[in-house]
């Protein structure tokens, strides 16, 4: 007897709709697997993988708190040095792909298949092209119980046709959109792309497109401009085309990594706490503001001296401009951390940065002194406020010590 499909797509006169087990399901999403229990109490119920690898336990935790698990199939990237002319390490690529799907497919949390993470980045789109619809017809041949996502950066000038018109075994777009997201449902219909999507990494401003300082320092919005960022984008285009052509979306990222800085992405601190876009998530998926929420932090201010110009060993005076809307007492951390100088691509691994040893004073509750170092360099002012319940606000503010070359 031929088992009926757990997850379906469906399309109407009206739209998509994917149906898990015969009912209709939006997803309500992140990026990332820390503390899945802190998603559900937000409302949160699914989560997307970059890999299958190892997500057995994963999958376990998160049926038992009925969370929905999109699993990523990792494509190896051109960029990294996979050859994808070379036809034996596109087969040992593929038969990981048939061992992966073997060993998940018919867990009862699986919602669907995530086909490669832009593997067109920094590479072919002809050869990411044609990966993925082979990677897509392997999974679909071994489960045709779940339907298939392909995951790509942005959709460019024709990715999302090329993908609808030459990806025949994949189901919806995955996109992962960060400043432009508002006005991807305008140019989906401008590529004449027809199909279901999802938004798969979205919610802050990347750090490639916002403003820089004169030696290239990305300006990072502070935690509330990230949520009224997260807020505007969301309202422009997820929640108008639900049940159209979008099935819900992915914030990232559900935890924290170091990307330009430790805390540009991450919904969550290193420490654990929740950020205000985590407020604004739960209150979007659920209708309801959450009963305690973070501080906002509306940025730095450098009460003396230039940003661009710190003499060296100079004291900096600053103040965080910060509120609680519970009214609960806030507890504010300064650091001093070097300017990070990877360069890197499509969120490759960097590693974290040790704060720089330097004396700061606190003056206030809001306010401190930070002794400058003595050498010349590039840096950050980061300040972190809790509310001590669980919740923290955040922003930072690029700084130069000493004299720059080019003003030598």
């Amino acid at each position: 007897m031929t088992q009926e499909p757990r997850v379906v797509l469906t399309h109407n006169e009206s739209g998509y709709t994917l149906l898990a087990e015969g009912e209709p399901y939006v997803i309500h999403g992140v990026g990332g697997v820390d503390d899945l229990q802190l998603l559900k109490e937000y409302g949160g119920n699914t989560i997307r993988t970059w890999d299958a690898e190892g997500i057995g336990d994963l999958l376990d935790e998160a049926h038992s708190l009925g969370i929905r698990v999109v699993a990523g199939i990792w494509l190896e990237h051109q960029r990294h040095g996979f050859d994808y002319n070379d036809p034996d390490q596109r087969h040992e690529e593929l038969e990981r792909v048939k061992s992966l799907v073997r060993e998940h497919r018919n867990h009862p949390a699986l919602l669907a298949w995530g086909i490669g993470n832009e593997v067109e980045l920094g590479g072919e789109l002809d050869v990411a092209i044609r990966q993925i619809n082979d990677a897509a017809a392997v999974v679909k041949k071994l489960d045709p119980n779940h339907p298939r996502m392909a995951v790509v950066a942005e959709i460019g000038d024709d990715k999302a046709i090329r993908i609808q018109n030459e990806c025949p075994d994949i189901d919806f777009l995955g996109i992962n959109a960060y400043g432009g997201l508002a006005s991807i449902p305008e140019r989906l219909d401008e590529q004449g792309y027809t199909g279901a999507w999802a938004a798969t990494e979205w919610g802050v401003l990347g750090h490639w497109e916002s403003g820089q300082t004169p030696w290239g320092a990305p300006y990072e919005p502070t935690s509330a401009q990230k949520a009224d960022f997260l807020r505007d984008v969301y309202t422009a285009a997820v929640e108008p085309t639900l049940g159209q052509t979008c099935l819900g979306s992915f914030a990232f990222l559900w935890g924290h990594k170091q990307e330009k800085t430790e805390t540009w992405y991450g919904l969550l601190l290193p420490s654990g706490e929740t950020t205000e876009r985590v407020d604004v998530l739960s209150a979007l998926w659920t209708g309801e503001t959450p009963k305690n929420r973070a501080p906002r932090v509306e940025g730095i201010e450098l009460l003396e001296g230039n940003p661009h110009a710190i003499a060296l060993n100079e004291n900096m005076p600053v103040r965080v401009n910060a509120s609680d809307p519970d009214g609960d007492q806030m507890h504010v951390e300064w650091r001093l951390i070097p300017e990070s100088s990877a360069v890197s691509m499509g969120g490759d691994f960097e590693s974290g940065i040790e704060a720089a040893d330097v004396r700061i004073e606190q003056e206030g509750n809001l306010g401190a002194i930070i002794h400058a170092p003595a050498s010349n360099g590039a840096y950050r002012i980061f300040v972190t406020v809790r509310d001590g319940k669980g919740h923290a606000g955040t922003a930072n503010m690029p700084i130069y010590v000493g004299m720059r070359e080019e003003n030598r």
